[in-house]
């Protein structure tokens, strides 16, 4: 296969470097890097010619990868297949070479699921869910603005099925359809097929439980639950959600605290951790979510008295690093706790470092005391 490069401005120039080792471990032959820079000063990048459009013309090449951001893509296919470079299914994003190079990584491979992927990759392209999730369900509730506080809002369904305010940012990026707004599908995740599920049969908030909710964002888990559980600690250092989250709980003032800082296991201006946080809970039964960016292994080591002398039941997210299940799993084994993994397999696309592994990772460690 004959591989063209087309290497846009303000990408930084070891992208398209890196690009150019993948394709050739993939044994694909690249035929030149096309710049689409007007002053466009190299001559070569890991020795292939760059050139301009006007030279693409006597050169011959089967696939184009555009080495720039995903929203990029979606513009610059029109407009190449309207210049007559290319048909639309000739060229490609970046992912497509990850996704090519883990289909030989993983051929052999006897997990059912990694295979119901590679199966699934022949006809759509690498995702973070693959085929656990309905990526077609993307747009999510309507948004309004006429709340007094002046914030948009969600209606959001509760377990109990009552609909509550959810708000979100003033500056929030949201769907346009049809001149109004939405927001995207926020229980997407947490469809039944899906990997980064919190709850599944018995691993879920039961009414009187206290609640532990370790990167609200905007607030989807723990919202669900809150008319339900006896106490619940929200923890979201990001200034962005933090308002937005008063006004979401704003009627729950005696049942819901929230705590701006990281979870750590260390305490200091901007981190605390879950010791030093809540150091009177014992023999209660805790609910423990947690998804704050790949820290969770270092604030389930500022937790352990508080994991140790109560009754929890945790969902831990897995997918943040490449070691992080084995990590979190064995922090909770030390620290008595029966564990296991949700289904299905991810893909992280957000790790730099990906790259590098070419890993398929658990979404969510379950663990239990009781």
């Amino acid at each position: 296969m004959r591989i063209l490069m087309v290497k846009f401005p303000y990408i930084e120039l070891f992208v398209t470097e890196k690009m150019c080792e993948l394709a050739e471990k993939l044994e694909y032959d690249i035929a030149a890097i096309l710049s689409l820079d007007t002053n466009e000063t190299c001559a070569k990048v890991c020795g292939y010619p760059v050139v301009s459009l006007y030279e693409l013309q006597n050169i011959s090449w089967d696939t184009a990868i555009l080495v720039c951001g995903q929203g990029l893509v979606d513009e610059i296919i029109p407009q190449m297949v309207e210049l007559n470079i290319g048909r639309e299914e000739q060229f490609k994003d970046s992912w497509w070479l990850l996704q090519q190079l883990m289909i030989q990584k993983y051929e052999d491979v006897k997990d059912p699921d990694i295979q119901a992927t590679l199966e699934y990759w022949k006809t759509h392209a690498i995702s973070v869910f693959n085929q656990h999730v309905d990526s077609g369900k993307k747009v999510g509730d309507r948004v309004f603005f006429d709340d007094p506080c002046g914030l948009p809002y969600i209606y959001f369904k509760t377990v109990g099925g009552d609909y509550r305010k959810m708000f979100f940012p003033r500056n929030h990026n949201f769907f346009e359809q049809n001149g109004e707004k939405f927001v995207e599908n926020l229980m997407q995740e947490q469809e039944p097929t899906s990997p980064h599920l919190y709850t599944k049969g018995d691993h879920k908030v039961n009414a009187g439980d206290i609640v532990i909710d370790a990167g609200v964002c905007e607030g989807n888990f723990a919202l669900r639950y809150v008319d339900i559980c006896s106490k619940m600690y929200l923890f979201e250092p990001e200034p962005a959600w933090i308002n937005a989250i008063k006004q979401t709980f704003r009627d729950y003032t005696d049942k819901v605290e929230i705590i701006p800082r990281f979870l750590s296991d260390v305490t200091d201006d901007k981190n605390i951790t879950l010791d030093d946080a809540l150091p009177n809970l014992r023999g209660q039964n805790i609910f423990f979510k947690a998804d704050i960016e790949g820290a969770e292994t270092y604030a389930l080591r500022g937790g352990k008295r508080l994991l140790t002398n109560n009754r929890v039941k945790a969902s831990v997210c897995a997918y943040h690093n490449a070691e992080d299940c084995i990590r979190i799993k064995s922090i909770f084994r030390k620290y008595g706790y029966q564990v296991s993994t949700s289904d299905g397999w991810m893909v992280f696309l957000w790790d730099p470092k990906l790259w590098l592994t070419m890993d398929f990772r658990k979404g969510i460690v379950y663990a239990e005391n009781y």
